[in-house]
């Protein structure tokens, strides 16, 4: 009798588990069907420095390794450059072992307005926009970080607020990170 009882309460609790399992996909996949096809992020920052202090940071590609957050944890990435590594054409790629490989290229760069550029990732050719902006300030620098990109299909849309969240976390970091150095610059 308790042999029974206890594989009855077994088969009841993995049909119970296997439901919520396909309940929580079927509302991901919902969330992903009425949820935006993009994602935005944006962060500013007040930087006690003037742009030129600031751009020779941001145009120069090769030195975001020293203020990005995503320098912290590469690893295995292998990175080239392309030359000039700064202003417009500045193209480095990267790739690792698990396949995760990307290019970023400078689209515009201009010591009044900021630098402007795409990243292309190998599993999602279509590339993300971003920008670093100086923007109007009676004093210092204010500098918009922005990137936007499209989301395709329900799962990607259902995951963009967790990207988008992660990304806004990554650019607070950076912008710490490069404030510190253009005050540390000479």
């Amino acid at each position: 009798m308790v042999g029974q009882g206890l594989t009855r309460w077994l088969q009841r609790s993995l049909t119970v588990c296997v439901g919520l399992f396909f309940a929580t996909v079927a509302l991901v996949f919902l969330l992903g069907l009425i949820l935006p096809g993009h994602f935005e992020v944006q962060r500013t920052v007040k930087i006690d420095a003037t742009p030129e202090r600031i751009h020779p940071l941001i145009v120069d590609l090769e030195r975001w390794r020293e203020w990005t957050a995503w320098s912290e944890d590469d690893g295995d990435l292998v990175h080239e450059y392309s030359h000039p590594p700064a202003g417009g054409g500045g193209r480095p790629n990267w790739r690792g072992p698990d396949s995760r490989a990307g290019r970023i290229e400078i689209t515009a760069a201009d010591i009044e307005r900021g630098v402007w550029y795409d990243m292309t990732f190998d599993l999602d050719p279509d590339p993300m926009r971003g920008a670093l902006r100086y923007l109007p300030s009676k004093e210092g620098a204010l500098l918009e970080w922005s990137l936007r990109g499209e989301l395709m299909g329900p799962m990607e849309r259902a995951l963009g607020p967790v990207f988008a969240w992660r990304m806004g976390a990554d650019f607070d970091a950076s912008l710490s990170s490069l404030t510190e150095a253009a005050l540390a610059a000479d």
